[in-house]
């Protein structure tokens, strides 16, 4: 397992209302455990997670109540669309049971600008999210 501060201190992390994800903690369960981590998509569809980014301003009159914020030259000059995001299951207080990309967000972005409508994806397992995932409120 990867050495790092326990605060987490110089990692890439995402956080999300009041869940908090260790990125860096994430790919090494990936390389390190393979399937007990992660299952691998080659193409997963994205076209539902347009509404969480800016591609187009609000309408007028209208705002979005959750944006991912983007830097829009990062995401159209830096990114890999090759290096698949990763997903993390959220087990809700009730009813089904949702995911949230933790990492990727700006791939998501650019592949979406050039009309793309899948990429390649890892969805942790509920091993790997709980491990990957930062307490807020210690």
């Amino acid at each position: 397992m990867m050495r790092h501060s326990p605060t987490h201190q110089g990692c890439q992390a995402f956080r999300f209302a009041a869940w908090k994800w260790c990125i860096n903690t994430a790919e090494v369960l990936i390389d390190a455990d393979g399937e007990a981590a992660a299952t691998f998509y080659e193409q997963s569809g994205i076209t539902t997670l347009d509404q969480f980014l800016p591609l187009e301003p609000a309408e007028p009159g209208f705002m979005r109540l959750i944006e991912i914020g983007i830097d829009h030259d990062y995401a159209m000059t830096q990114t890999d669309l090759g290096k698949p995001i990763i997903v993390a299951p959220v087990a809700p207080e009730t009813g089904d049971n949702g995911v949230i990309v933790i990492d990727g967000w700006h791939r998501v972005y650019r592949a979406r600008k050039e009309g793309r409508e899948h990429l390649p994806v890892y969805l942790l397992t509920p091993y790997a999210e709980k491990a990957s995932r930062i307490p807020i409120f210690a």
